[in-house]
């Protein structure tokens, strides 16, 4: 790869660090109940991304792609060791609780909560009134 396509692309990958790097330490922290690990797994996250950074972008939607991983990596963090007690990803489907997590929970507005999910706004509303079906039969 050139030098000047490197150059684009690292300062592509900078930004969308920079974009999202807040918001997904705010998730880690909501679902792991403690900073440090929580600034692990986002560490993590952008280490992985940044390395397949090419293939990402080739991606219909790179956001959710970088969701996806974020997801799982906190997931797997709390299945590691860690008490129970993120009872919306142990009661909703995972879509359905970030949902609700980002919405009501972190306080974000729809197209914020489907721009950092990397889908439509029209699916995270779906997602949310799927949760609170579930959650009012529980």
């Amino acid at each position: 790869m050139e030098a000047a396509a490197r150059s684009r692309a690292r300062s592509g990958f900078e930004g969308f660090v920079e974009l999202y790097r807040a918001q997904y330490g705010m998730y880690a922290r909501a679902r792991l109940q403690d900073a440090g690990p929580a600034a692990e797994v986002v560490a993590w996250t952008f280490g992985y991304v940044e390395a397949g950074w090419d293939a990402v972008l080739g991606c219909p939607e790179p956001t959710a792609v970088c969701w996806a991983l974020l997801r799982g990596a906190v997931s797997r963090r709390t299945e590691v060791g860690r008490p129970a007690g993120d009872w919306l990803h142990e009661t909703l489907p995972a879509a359905a609780a970030d949902a609700v997590l980002l919405r009501y929970r972190l306080g974000l507005d729809l197209p914020a909560a489907a721009r950092l999910m990397g889908v439509s706004a029209g699916v995270v509303e779906v997602e949310l009134r799927a949760a609170l079906r579930i959650l009012a039969r529980t």
